[in-house]
């Protein structure tokens, strides 16, 4: 297992997606995470993926199971107008993630598993995604969890 290649792949395959509105892609991108406080809204939207949490299980006379998280934070200035819906954004941004994270039939799990080329066992959006469309402050903000399996 090669961790940063794993995360590498991860970050590759993410940043690069776009959906139906402007700016329709991501402004910033990095793996260094940021309050969005300390990104001005003409950096935004931005995405920035958090890796902290690993888990490894066994049983007895088989491999070792790893699991890699990482957490993929994003911001989107939603702007002041009383007439837009934040929550749009948000679901355009979420639903153009899912469609990147879909196995594509050159990666060895096609057509049921996500594998980053061989990488890892799958990869996928696990657990629960926290959705903030900013109505009150004008800044949305998600966090969507992601999940590698990695066999030793």
């Amino acid at each position: 297992m090669n961790r940063e290649e794993i995360f590498q792949a991860l970050f590759a395959l993410v940043s690069p997606i776009t959906w139906s509105t402007a700016p329709a892609g991501f402004v910033t991108k990095s793996r260094r995470v940021k309050l969005f406080s300390d990104v001005p809204a003409e950096q935004q939207p931005a995405l920035f993926q958090a890796e902290h949490d690993e888990v490894t299980s066994q049983q007895s006379n088989m491999p070792y199971k790893w699991v890699l998280k990482a957490n993929l934070i994003i911001y989107q200035c939603t702007g002041n107008d009383p007439a837009a819906t934040p929550a749009v954004e948000n679901n355009l941004i979420l639903d153009a993630l899912q469609a990147a994270m879909q196995p594509i039939p050159s990666d060895p799990g096609y057509p049921k598993r996500l594998t980053l080329g061989g990488l890892v066992h799958h990869c996928y959006i696990d657990g629960s995604v926290f959705k903030d469309p900013g109505d009150i402050d004008a800044q949305a903000m998600m966090v969507i969890p992601i999940l590698m399996l990695v066999p030793e």
